[in-house]
């Protein structure tokens, strides 16, 4: 498997609408002559290529290098790589989540190899930013509790909706304890309580009641 993740022209930033526009002939290229190389998955300007041998990837990393010349980019020195998915050993992220081949179980009892997805860690500490940045500030003591639970709900849907696999499930249990944490402080800090433990129940309950979405 070959991943690839794009720099932006001459070095800059490029907007996804742009990138898409621009590596339109990349594309193409890629499905005139690399097709039977490897399946190319492009969003705007990351993209994995995955191939079935490593000399395929080879050649879908040279391939790859000659129509980038083409269009005067750079493929990025570092997040550009070759992933041997074969032994388990290495995975590879991909738009915000971890993918690696591993062992499973069928109800049989019976192992076999698969390749399973879970978020990343990066994915993991930006949904944590945005709780808190939500939650933390003095100023948002102001609202309510079902106004805080109103604009948390839409974001932990999306998020379920995009992150959840039968792998992502100990992380996003993580993550909805901290979503809690992260209310049941700011509920005992908008009450001037000093012990922010000691509301947790009430929360929890108080929550429950008015309809908070979870990960899992």
């Amino acid at each position: 498997m070959i991943t690839d993740f794009f720099g932006g022209l001459q070095g800059g930033v490029i907007s996804p609408l742009l990138a898409n526009i621009y590596l339109n002939y990349f594309d193409q290229m890629w499905e005139k002559h690399g097709k039977g190389v490897g399946e190319l998955t492009r969003y705007a300007d990351d993209m994995v290529v995955v191939c079935k041998t490593k000399k395929e990837a080879d050649h879908a990393y040279k391939l790859i290098l000659t129509i980038m010349e083409r269009l005067e980019l750079t493929l990025h020195p570092t997040k550009t790589r070759i992933v041997g998915m074969w032994t388990g050993d290495e995975g590879f992220e991909f738009l915000g989540m971890h993918h690696r081949k591993t062992k499973a179980e069928t109800s049989q009892s019976r192992v076999y190899f698969t390749t399973q997805q879970w978020l990343t860690k990066k994915a993991e500490e930006r949904i944590r930013e945005v709780v808190k940045e939500r939650l933390a500030p003095p100023s948002s003591r102001s609202r309510s509790l079902e106004e805080q639970v109103e604009w948390l709900n839409p974001k932990i849907q999306g998020w379920k909706n995009y992150y959840y696999t039968n792998y992502s499930q100990r992380r996003l249990a993580k993550l909805d304890w901290y979503i809690m944490q992260r209310l049941t402080r700011w509920y005992a800090k908008k009450r001037q309580r000093r012990k922010w433990m000691g509301s947790s129940q009430e929360v929890k309950y108080i929550a429950k009641q008015i309809g908070l979405k979870t990960l899992l």
